[in-house]
């Protein structure tokens, strides 16, 4: 058995192919949403070299936690979810980053770190969520949590942008 995949040694299994969507999907949602971005609001100031750097080493940190999250995880040894927990660190971080501008990051965390903790309660009966479709809920709730918060940052950064545009120099 590969631990990291959860799949026997050499086989490829047809939940693999869901990282190609997960990839192709967002970039290029991103794309689209970034020309939309640029043709309603204008072009944007890049952030200056030290912000730059630092929004680059923390996502980079979050990045690593997220694998070794995620690694932890497929061994499947704790009855918690680590990805989750790092997740909802994340987008608490987030939050609060903001001044507590962003109210929707804040309620997701908290819905993470419930769902990432549920097995403790006997949820499901045998305590291993990792046994729940076939493996893949973390992920599954993970990317559709996160998806959620996408769409809400993408609210909330429009109404914030026209907000601004609205306010003369």
């Amino acid at each position: 058995m590969n631990p990291i995949l959860g799949l026997p040694q050499g086989r490829l299994d047809y939940q693999c192919l869901l990282v190609v969507p997960g990839i192709v999907v967002p970039w290029g949602l991103s794309r689209l949403i970034g020309n939309y971005y640029d043709r309603t609001l204008g072009r944007v100031e890049r952030l200056p070299l030290q912000s730059r750097l630092t929004e680059w080493l923390t996502g980079t940190g979050f990045l690593i936690a997220a694998i070794i999250g995620w690694v932890v995880d497929s061994l499947q040894r704790l009855p918690v979810s680590v990805s989750g927990l790092i997740m909802a660190g994340a987008y608490f971080a987030q939050w609060w980053r903001t001044g507590r501008l962003f109210p929707h990051k804040a309620l997701l965390a908290a819905l993470l770190v419930g769902l990432s903790l549920l097995p403790l309660t006997g949820v499901p009966a045998d305590g291993h969520w990792y046994d729940l479709f076939g493996g893949f809920v973390v992920p599954i709730t993970l990317g559709i949590i996160l998806s959620i918060g996408s769409v809400l940052d993408h609210i909330a950064l429009v109404r914030n942008l026209q907000d601004l545009s609205t306010v003369e120099p």
